[in-house]
């Protein structure tokens, strides 16, 4: 299930979500929805980038859980995304991981990492950070 939903004004941000848990999905999209930001939510990356391919948009933030299926991962995730819209768009990973060794490998990758269950004023602070230092 991949959506794209609108929120008021279509010049609020732009956020892309991708966690293959459903459930976990749609809370992430609707607590980003009742933040007032427009939400791209996707189970995979494909699915992310044929879904903003096809609606002519670029992501301006991107949070994608860290273990995603077939050993897909999501700071692969986000590296794709940024190849394919630009390399300055900031994202978080999201995990709820205890393995030391997949930790570190996350911590290497240089991006915020928040674990679940995310706190929201966590998340939202990072995303309003990350949105003021992009802008």
């Amino acid at each position: 299930m991949a959506v794209l939903m609108q929120a008021d004004g279509a010049t609020s941000p732009l956020i892309v979500v991708i966690e293959d848990e459903s459930i976990v999905l749609a809370g992430y999209q609707m607590l980003f929805e009742s933040w007032g930001y427009r939400v791209v939510a996707a189970p995979s990356t494909e699915e992310a980038l044929k879904l903003l391919r096809d609606s002519h948009v670029r992501p301006d933030f991107i949070l994608a859980d860290y273990r995603l299926k077939e050993g897909n991962t999501g700071t692969e995730a986000i590296q794709t995304l940024r190849s394919a819209f630009g390399a300055g768009i900031p994202g978080v990973l999201v995990t709820g991981d205890t393995a030391v060794d997949r930790l570190r490998t996350a911590a290497a990758s240089g991006l915020p990492i928040l674990h679940k269950p995310v706190n929201g004023r966590q998340l939202l602070d990072i995303l309003q950070r990350s949105l003021g230092a992009a802008a």
